[in-house]
């Protein structure tokens, strides 16, 4: 995944996102930061309200797909880290249902995350 093109990706994996992305205006266009976190963070808190396990696992294998580029396009780390995981990062339960269907480098990245916000101590424990 490209950083120019994260957006486009989004939609095309999530194309019920689109009309929530049309819908906040310009203001949001080509801003990959903030389309993920007005549009694609609400929706994994609805699929997880939902009980939707097999979206759940996409929104999960998408998110995995971002860690898999962090290394070779920063940016698109930023987007995952500060726009998606840290918005979620309060809310334990929503976490702790998606850290059951994360892949590694997405665990690797919340774990870091946690450990750096005080959510958890060196060794994984709270």
């Amino acid at each position: 995944m490209k950083f120019n093109n994260m957006i486009n990706e989004l939609l095309a994996k999530f194309p019920m996102l689109k009309i929530v992305y049309e819908e906040e205006g310009d203001y949001i266009k080509n801003l990959q930061h903030l389309t993920y976190s007005i549009v694609f963070v609400p929706f994994i808190r609805q699929s997880i309200l939902a009980n939707d396990e097999n979206m759940i696992k996409i929104i999960c294998d998408f998110m995995e797909n971002m860690a898999d580029y962090g290394g070779e396009n920063e940016r698109v780390l930023e987007v995952l880290g500060a726009s998606v995981l840290e918005s979620l990062l309060s809310e334990r339960e929503v976490i702790n249902v998606l850290k059951q269907f994360m892949g590694s480098k997405t665990l690797k990245l919340l774990f870091d995350m946690e450990k750096a916000s005080g959510w958890l101590t060196e060794n994984g424990e709270k």
